[in-house]
């Protein structure tokens, strides 16, 4: 497969202990919350992040969210969990599997005026977000630099079952 120059045979591969593991370019970085220096650890979330020149035209990031409560449905949490994880108005929403799961892709824009992107996935009762965003307000998000990065980043995530 061929991305914005470059094959994803190229990628390197990142595995989570939440459960969960995606592909990235070779010369993207990762980083962590809190300044982990475990980014395999389940309750961190992951930033992947392009070389320095690209920062603005977006990045990726990958979350263990809250379980899902074993009596609400997948719909229902698919809902409550993106208004609750991200509290910015909500553009446009569209229901999709990702690894033959049920997902979730919700487009919200910040007080900035930088429209971000995330997708939630339920595999069992654990619940992942992989959220995309840039720095460039105004900028719909689709044409930022790095969004077909990150659509072909959605593409490898896999999430155990």
């Amino acid at each position: 497969m061929h991305v914005l120059g470059q094959t994803t045979s190229t990628w390197k591969a990142f595995a989570n202990r939440a459960g969960w593991s995606i592909s990235y370019p070779a010369e993207w970085s990762i980083g962590t919350c809190r300044s982990s220096k475990d980014p395999t650890a389940p309750d961190v979330f992951v930033n992947f992040l392009p070389p320095a020149k690209r920062t603005a035209d977006g990045s990726v990031m990958v979350e263990h969210l809250a379980s899902k409560p074993s009596d609400t449905s997948v719909d229902a949490w698919l809902a409550a969990i993106s208004r609750t994880a991200n509290p910015n108005p909500r553009l446009n929403e569209e229901r999709l599997t990702l690894d033959g799961l049920p997902a979730l892709k919700a487009r919200y824009r910040s007080p900035f005026g930088n429209d971000t992107e995330a997708v939630y996935v339920v595999s069992g009762l654990e619940t992942f977000e992989i959220y995309f965003s840039g720095k460039r307000p105004g900028v719909p998000v689709e044409k930022l630099g790095n969004y077909a990065t990150y659509e072909k980043m959605l593409g490898t995530f896999q999430a155990k079952r």
